[in-house]
């Protein structure tokens, strides 16, 4: 098992520690509030272990059996079972953790192993020893920090797959500085991995005077494993409302509202590269045996079986942005040459005056290919008309 085999279990793992700590304060706080109302310790500590008294202090509710405490204590066999009953007790009486924690599973082999109860015990050791309450960082976003920090490193040692999940922050940086986005903006990002460009669009718009914790933040990933990543991102950077679907973008897009896909004012993406989409098989009446939902996103073609999907994501990305929206989105070259159906597609997009830049990137910037590539600006202009520029 490799480094970056090892991400989800030491994502999980954090992720339990913090929470568990984060819990830990918040019940020490009711203890005491209790007691100082008269009520003795038992009875304070009895009190404490009733969920009404959470509701405002931003912890989630943790179980006896998901509490870190327990672990030290009680997990010297089976360890892995233990640990993934003390993620699926969190998730159950945490709405908000819904689906997240379902895919780590610590009992789950890898070829021909699984880690061992030793490992387990070590990781278990190890993050016992540290204290993750927000009394202990050195500034209030260090620990999302360092998530962001840890997603870097599985990436860089994941190699290609690490492309899956991870866009060099410079990179990141550049084109949410282009888009500039504020409170005012609903954001998404189509392919959001583990959450990169959202996180930093929030903190641009912390950098610029405004509490980035209430931005308008969408997202959609297909992997389920990334899409977890992500979610926990989010709640480690204090974030607990932006809305992360899982699914397949192009095929079953997620984020509808009255039967119509929801408009957006930013969008920030790195799709993943030519990815294979599409099929022109059909039936014995000649109708296609897949069609994509949402059908009308590609306004200018959809070309079946095609093994390059980027442009149907930047048609996509076209379809859900607003009158005025920006999008930013990165891309191989291939796009801007390439022809066929492609060709036909990018002359439309260009023929509607929506292309703002094209800023070109050196070659090994991404994980998983060494060709070079471009990040595509641009502007939708449904009233406006074309040939403004």
């Amino acid at each position: 098992m490799d480094a970056s085999e090892f991400k989800e279990y030491i994502f999980g793992m954090l992720f339990l520690k913090r929470c568990s700590d984060v819990f830990e304060q918040a019940r020490t706080n009711v203890i005491k509030k209790r007691m100082a109302n008269g009520v003795s310790a038992e009875q304070a500590a009895q009190d404490a272990e009733s969920k009404v008294w959470y509701g405002k202090t931003g912890a989630f509710w943790v179980p006896p059996q998901s509490r870190f405490s327990y672990l030290v204590n009680e997990a010297h066999e089976n360890i892995g079972d233990k640990l993934n009953k003390a993620l699926g007790g969190v998730e159950a009486e945490n709405i908000a953790l819904e689906g997240v924690l379902d895919h780590i599973d610590f009992t789950r082999k890898v070829g021909q192993s699984k880690i061992s109860d030793q490992k387990l015990r070590q990781l278990i050791n190890h993050f016992g020893e540290i204290r993750l309450r927000n009394e202990d960082f050195e500034f209030p976003d260090l620990l999302g920090a360092a998530y962001e920090y840890l997603i870097g490193e599985f990436a860089d040692s994941a190699g290609k797959k690490g492309g899956e999940f991870y866009t060099p922050r410079s990179v990141v940086r550049m084109m949410v500085r282009l888009l500039k986005p504020t409170l005012d903006h609903d954001i998404y990002d189509p392919c959001c991995g583990s959450g990169g460009m959202l996180i930093a669009a929030k903190d641009y718009i912390d950098e610029n005077g405004q509490d980035g914790s209430k931005a308008n933040l969408f997202g959609q990933e297909f992997a389920g494993t990334v899409w977890s990543i992500a979610k926990m991102n989010m709640l480690l950077h204090g974030m607990n409302s932006p809305d992360l679907r899982n699914e397949d973008t192009l095929g079953e897009p997620q984020h509808v509202e009255n039967g119509e896909l929801r408009r957006f004012d930013r969008i920030l993406t790195n799709p993943p590269f030519s990815i294979s989409w599409g099929s022109k098989d059909k039936d014995k009446a000649g109708n296609y045996l897949w069609e994509p939902k949402f059908p009308e996103r590609f306004f200018h073609e959809v070309p079946r079986g095609s093994k390059k999907a980027d442009l149907m994501f930047l048609q996509h990305m076209l379809h859900v942005t607003r009158d005025g929206g920006m999008i930013a989105t990165v891309m191989p070259h291939g796009v801007l040459f390439r022809g066929g159906d492609e060709a036909k597609i990018r002359q439309k997009i260009i023929e509607s005056d929506q292309i703002e830049a094209v800023i070109g990137l050196g070659p090994q910037l991404f994980y998983g290919t060494g060709i070079p590539a471009c990040i595509i600006v641009l502007r939708q202009r449904i009233h406006q008309g074309a040939n403004l520029v």
